[in-house]
């Protein structure tokens, strides 16, 4: 069985669609820019990473108005019955504020993730199953990883992913408060690198089972899912429960960390988090592999952020090449040999690995593989 990643899109403040992310990493220049959403609140930082041209209709959420755009491909062209698995940490927040500012405390109950996923539903006619997985910025890995082991054990033939999340004003105060933003555009695995720069985003992929691998499809191999519950915001400083994660994703594809040829981190850019993943790389094997992270160019999109890297990964296998991370002048000691601030070439039938940890010391690797083989 070939589980592969049939469909996809995305939106991010690059532009809609891949090739707009794509190309705008290519070319190693941010999309973080100064905005005045929240000027006048005394944040840490006044950069962001938002989608410019966002049409939000009256009553709407940013994450709504992202992902109805964005799935109008796909309106009255599903199989009803296709189940759903919506990603994200915060979904309509902007409902939570308004019921603050207007005093009108019903508001807020249309900002559980349940009434979004039931917007998506309804937006694309579907009746069957359909779920919330809110796993912070690991969401929609751990999205896509259930995904595939629903079609793995036989439970579906298809599944679609959605994953969304806007930035808000409560997302921004909350790491703003935890000292995490960067004063300017982040700038993962440098060796300088000072914090993270929110972004906004939204994307989805359609799962599907081939009886063989099909030509310019990634085919999703292995996964694993670990939480290391050391603290609840920051990362295990020894990275073990991402390593666990990373074995258990090499174990269920019959692989070893050897064959990995490129990594798709996670790559915050805040101190810590990196440094947890350079020691889980280091730890796998002694060969460094090119690594590369997108939130220097787009900033962290939260529970999209991992389903947007897995998608340019499954690019640069079909490329033969992975893209620069933006923001990157001096590679951390740990991150030399393996962050680049240009793109790298690599070899034929390459299999990526996705890396994604969260709050909460939530870790998730998917190893992916090009469409031409298995």
């Amino acid at each position: 069985m070939n589980i592969a990643i049939a469909q996809s899109d995305v939106v991010t403040a690059y532009g809609w669609g891949l090739d707009a992310l794509w190309n705008g990493l290519l070319s190693n220049q941010t999309a973080i820019r100064t905005t005045d959403r929240f000027a006048d609140r005394g944040f840490l930082s006044n950069q962001a990473a938002l989608i410019s041209d966002l049409d939000v209709h009256d009553g709407e959420s940013r994450a709504m108005a992202m992902t109805r755009r964005l799935l109008a491909p796909l309106v009255g062209k599903m199989d009803p019955m296709t189940p759903l698995i919506l990603a994200t940490t915060v979904g309509e927040i902007e409902y939570v504020e308004q019921s603050i500012l207007k005093e009108n405390p019903k508001q807020a109950l249309d900002a559980r993730p349940q009434v979004l996923l039931g917007r998506i539903k309804q937006l694309l006619g579907l009746r069957g199953q359909a779920m919330v997985i809110s796993s912070a910025c690991a969401s929609s890995a751990v999205a896509l990883s259930r995904a595939a082991s629903m079609i793995r054990h036989g439970d579906a033939k298809r599944v679609l992913v959605v994953a969304c999340d806007s930035v808000s004003e409560f997302v921004y105060s909350g790491f703003s408060t935890l000292l995490s933003l960067c004063d300017g555009p982040a700038r993962p695995f440098d060796a300088q690198r000072s914090g993270l720069t929110l972004g906004e985003a939204a994307a989805w992929a359609m799962l599907a089972v081939y009886e063989t691998p099909k030509q310019g499809v990634a085919s999703v191999l292995g996964w694993g899912n670990t939480t290391d519950a050391v603290h609840m915001t920051a990362p295990d400083r020894n990275a073990r429960g991402l390593s666990r994660a990373i074995g258990k994703a090499c174990a269920m594809a019959d692989k070893t960390a050897e064959d990995i040829s490129f990594i798709a981190a996670h790559g915050t850019a805040t101190l810590y988090s990196d440094a947890m993943e350079l020691l889980a790389f280091q730890g796998i094997s002694s060969r460094p592999r090119p690594i590369f992270s997108i939130k220097g160019g787009i900033g962290h999109t939260l529970a999209s952020a991992g389903l947007a890297q897995i998608l340019v990964a499954a690019r640069a296998m079909s490329l033969g090449m992975i893209p620069p991370t933006v923001g990157l002048s001096v590679p951390d000691p740990s991150a030399t040999d393996r962050a680049h601030n240009t793109s790298v070439k690599i070899g034929p039938s390459p299999l990526a690995l996705s890396t994604s940890s969260g709050f909460g010391g939530v870790n998730t690797a998917i190893l992916l593989a090009g469409g031409n083989q298995s």
